[in-house]
């Protein structure tokens, strides 16, 4: 599968909706608009200018689509262009669209106090994230651990779905007709080790039904744990805690302690979500 056809912005085959839903398309969508926002999402933290060549690798277009592409965009004024670098950049518009998606999104006005009161009290990292093609985005992350090795996770960062806990537990919420499509888009990554990342998933949701979390060690010495949330709506999003841990028998009883936090956690934000949904009907 080569890099154009294994885009799933780029060949027309988004696999879901952001809110982990099936999206089926009633009409015939636009090319070239879809290929626009590929180049957009190509944007990561961290990185703030790119070329046409840089986004020529990662979208997976020829060149002179890149630079047709970018030209527009920097005329609708999503882009701007640095003469001394010969790059891009995001324009200011991404921030204001930025802004009025956190503030417009009642699940996470209504789930970071409760975040914000957990991590302040236990010294811990708690991220809620939702999924964007086969990235989590993280839509919240407070940070109080102490120790450890520090990571630069802020509200935007994306991570591939099947390197975290987030993502893990996204994965195996999703039926199974849902999850082949998915996984259509991440196997091909791993050319050698396909097995390995599907025994992952696996393990992730045999601790998912046991324990009602997954863990993944994601750095040395630091270790995440994660499960699910659903919206009355159906929409999936994914609630983590993160902490710091040298020592393999300190770590198993802080994962059980831990883990009863984060399904205290979850659970109050799930009730705070219904009551929402009953006091306020759309």
């Amino acid at each position: 599968m080569d890099k154009l056809t294994s885009n799933p912005m780029i060949c027309g085959k988004t696999p879901f909706a952001v809110t982990g839903c099936p999206f089926t398309r009633v009409t015939p969508g636009s090319r070239s608009l879809e290929r626009g926002l590929a180049i957009l999402r190509a944007f990561r933290h961290g990185g703030s200018a790119l070329t046409n060549a840089d986004l020529a690798e990662r979208v997976g277009l020829p060149r002179p689509t890149i630079s047709r592409l970018t030209h527009s965009l920097v005329d609708s004024g999503f882009l701007m262009f640095d003469p001394e670098l010969r790059a891009y950049r995001l324009a200011p518009v991404l921030l204001n669209l930025a802004l009025a998606y956190q503030e417009g999104l009642i699940e996470y006005q209504i789930a970071l106090p409760y975040m914000q009161a957990v991590a302040k009290r236990e010294e811990i990292n708690v991220g809620l994230a939702a999924p964007d093609l086969c990235d989590m985005v993280y839509l919240a992350s407070v940070r109080y651990g102490r120790g450890g090795v520090l990571r630069h996770i802020v509200p935007g960062s994306r991570r591939p779905m099947e390197t975290l806990s987030l993502g893990l537990c996204y994965l195996n919420a999703l039926d199974e007709s849902s999850l082949a499509r998915l996984l259509q888009y991440i196997l091909p990554k791993y050319p050698g080790t396909k097995d390995a990342v599907l025994f992952r998933i696996a393990r992730a949701r045999q601790d998912l039904n046991m324990l009602g979390y997954c863990v993944a060690d994601w750095h040395a010495g630091m270790i995440a744990i994660a499960t699910t949330l659903k919206t009355p709506g159906e929409a999936i999003y994914a609630l983590n805690i993160s902490f710091s841990s040298s020592d393999e028998l300190w770590a198993k009883d802080r994962i059980v302690h831990y883990g009863s936090v984060l399904m205290k956690l979850a659970e109050a934000i799930n009730e705070a979500w219904q009551n929402y949904q009953k006091e306020c009907p759309q």
